[in-house]
């Protein structure tokens, strides 16, 4: 654990707290993974979360208490269900070889977000054959997570919608189904790329803000929790039931830029 994320952790605890500081009633919460056991090097985030530790988190959230477990573009989305959606960023290995069984055995629907220009590099992304492998695990959404992993609100519209475009192409081209979710890269983006992906035939997407999603949300920046590899257990919890959703103070709310 860094010191920041122990800092964190007590701001989170006293804001717990307060009356009504957490959310726990009808939206779409959705949770924000990377990697499921494998080493990133120099990773000051937290990025890679342990086996162990994802599977007690994928059987908690099986349990329903913190809504029905839904992919991003099967959840419904109008504020009266509660529901709760995974989701994994770039496109490690470890989301088949990892994640993939666990969630299988539990019965929670995922979504991968893949970066194209990743695939095939070696380890630790996936290979093609290996995303179509993934696509085929139950409960599966295939998303995409830029062409190259740009940062998207930093690109001008013509490399924009290239990005868009090609992305979603390739892993349709890949899977043989309708790619019409994504989520952004560094999660970076705001009211223009997300203008620019419902021209590019996408229907959800997510960021980084922390929160829960209710009625009334863009569906092209749904606010999405981070869930680290510094998270123990009752930080999973409190992360689920919006003790952390304070967190978005520090970020700023990109359907405002």
């Amino acid at each position: 654990m860094n010191w920041k994320h122990s800092v964190w952790r007590a701001v989170a605890a006293a804001r717990s707290l307060a009356p009504g500081a957490e959310k726990t009633g009808p939206g779409l919460r959705v949770l924000g993974y990377h990697a499921i056991g494998t080493a990133i090097p120099g990773d000051p985030y937290g990025l890679s979360v342990a086996p162990d530790a994802f599977a007690r988190q994928m059987q908690l959230l099986a349990s329903g208490r913190f809504g029905a477990p839904a992919a991003i573009g099967t959840a419904r989305l109008d504020g009266a269900a509660r529901e709760i959606c995974v989701t994994f960023d770039d496109g490690f290995q470890d989301a088949l070889t990892a994640a993939a069984p666990v969630l299988a055995r539990f019965g929670v629907p995922f979504t991968a977000a893949v970066t194209p220009g990743l695939l095939d590099s070696g380890r630790p992304y996936l290979s093609w054959d290996e995303l179509k492998a993934l696509a085929k695990v139950p409960g599966c959404e295939i998303a995409a997570h830029g062409l190259t992993h740009a940062r998207l609100d930093a690109l001008d519209d013509a490399a924009l919608a290239r990005e868009l475009a090609e992305s979603r192409r390739r892993l349709e081209d890949a899977v043989g189904r309708a790619v019409t979710a994504m989520t952004w890269p560094h999660g970076c983006a705001d009211r223009r790329t997300a203008a620019a992906a419902r021209a590019a035939g996408y229907a959800r997407a997510g960021c980084s803000l922390y929160g829960l999603n209710e009625a009334g949300r863009e569906p092209l920046l749904l606010k999405r929790v981070e869930i680290t590899g510094f998270d123990d257990d009752r930080d999973f919890a409190s992360k689920c039931s919006g003790g952390w959703d304070w967190f978005a103070l520090r970020q700023g709310d990109p359907s405002f830029r």
